[in-house]
């Protein structure tokens, strides 16, 4: 049985409950208990002092910023340092420790900037460019998770209490945007698809789209059997998220009633985890939501673009039955969003309570690094070797986002499946 984390704190809030048991669980595999009194004739394992007065049994003493204890949402002016190589802020004055991990921790994790006003990208998302991580530029890094582990090396070093450490995952998952290239449109897509490449004089298309729909060679997206060869090769659960949406400008996958697309949902769910993909055009539109996750049975998701904001896309999510999001992450630019490569709990800031939906935080989509970030294969695969390592260090979650089309047989994509491949292998 590992030993208890106590904390000494002069309120019981609902935010410091939800940072601390997060992370006594997430880092400690232990719990957590917040106390307001000390009893002098208890031996405490490991007691944190959350106050600014003095007590003789606490073994490490944190000032607390105040943001804990707060209710309402406002902006906070940054005073940023660093200490031990990592940046932090709320610094306190204490030797013990030099700033209030807590807050700090909170801050970062429930996205509380995402809940202030600003300006958002093309499709309607938070950009990242006003994100604290990507300003101060640890976007790369899940911070949170080194505060953690250099908090747990200290605590260690103060008691005889030794904890166990997170163990690093590596969780693929792939979104199926559009499943296939040149079939499973129906006959008004097809002929409309014939005659743009008519127009334009692509004729090496228009060739395949013939080869592909009346004589048996492979849709160029169609890479489901080689996925299939390479989970059980390497041992690995993937996560299936599909669109199901009815097309639209950014919503282009095969329609559910096609009967190709509905022998790959059975297919996928029959052999993986599988999750809805709720559409681009679903996000401002109930009835359309509504109508997705009836398709399609399961309590995971992940928002197609990346498209989703606070606190509104979330409460939606679990209105609908959603117990897992995979959203957290940017559609612009690899990296950790909530700094962190650990699951949490979602935290309703505008609500002040924790919810019943768990976040699985994604770093690194391969779109990102070829369309947004504008990187090589050479390049993206020295990016992807970082997200690894750094995952690994700190025992964290390495969730992967790649879709079919980049791994199957098209042209455009020469060279990304090779790459996907060299690292499956160096995952292990």
């Amino acid at each position: 049985m590992k030993p208890v984390i106590t904390i000494y704190c002069h309120e019981v809030s609902a935010r410091l409950r939800y940072i601390t048991s997060w992370m006594a669980e997430q880092f400690f595999g232990t719990s957590c208990e917040l106390i307001t009194a000390i009893d002098s004739n208890r031996h405490y394992s490991a007691l944190i002092n959350y106050s600014t007065v003095t007590i003789e049994q606490a073994h490490v003493q944190i000032k607390p910023n105040g943001l804990l204890n707060e209710t309402s949402i406002r902006e906070i002016d940054m005073d940023m340092h660093e200490w031990n190589g990592m940046p932090i802020f709320f610094r306190d004055e204490y030797e013990d420790w030099p700033f209030d991990i807590f807050s700090a921790a909170f801050y970062l994790l429930s996205r509380y900037e995402e809940y202030l006003p600003y300006t958002p990208d093309l499709y309607q998302r938070f950009p990242e460019k006003q994100s604290l991580a990507f300003r101060v530029q640890f976007l790369n890094r899940p911070l949170i998770d080194e505060w953690m582990m250099a908090f747990r090396n200290m605590l260690e070093s103060k008691t005889s209490c030794r904890w166990t450490a997170p163990e690093f995952r590596f969780l693929p998952t792939y979104d199926i945007d559009m499943a296939y290239s040149l079939k499973a449109k129906g006959l008004q897509r097809q002929w409309g698809g014939s005659l743009k490449n008519l127009i334009q004089g692509d004729f090496k298309t228009l060739y395949q789209r013939w080869q592909v729909n009346f004589m048996g060679q492979k849709d160029p997206f169609d890479c489901f059997d080689e996925l299939d060869q390479w989970h059980e090769q390497y041992s690995l659960a993937p996560i299936y998220f599909l669109l199901l949406g009815k097309n639209g400008p950014l919503d282009k996958n095969c329609l559910p009633n096609h009967p190709l697309m509905k022998q790959l949902i059975e297919r996928l769910q029959t052999n993986y985890a599988i999750g809805i993909h709720p559409s681009y055009g679903s996000h401002e539109n109930e009835v359309q939501r509504q109508h997705e996750m009836r398709l399609l049975k399961t309590h995971r998701s992940r928002q197609h673009y990346i498209r989703f904001r606070f606190p509104e896309t979330y409460r939606q999510l679990i209105a609908s039955g959603i117990k897992e999001d995979y959203s957290m992450g940017y559609g612009s630019i690899n990296g950790f969003r909530a700094s962190t490569a650990q699951p949490f709990s979602w935290f309703d800031v505008a609500k002040n309570q924790q919810e019943a939906l768990t976040i699985f935080p994604f770093c690194f989509m391969e779109c990102n690094s070829r369309f947004e970030q504008h990187q090589s294969v050479t390049e993206t695969e020295k990016e992807l070797q970082h997200y690894l390592q750094v995952s690994q260090k700190v025992g964290g979650h390495l969730i992967t986002i790649w879709h079919n089309f980049s791994l199957g047989s098209d042209d455009t994509w020469a060279g990304w499946r090779s790459l996907y491949l060299r690292f499956l292998a160096n995952v292990r």
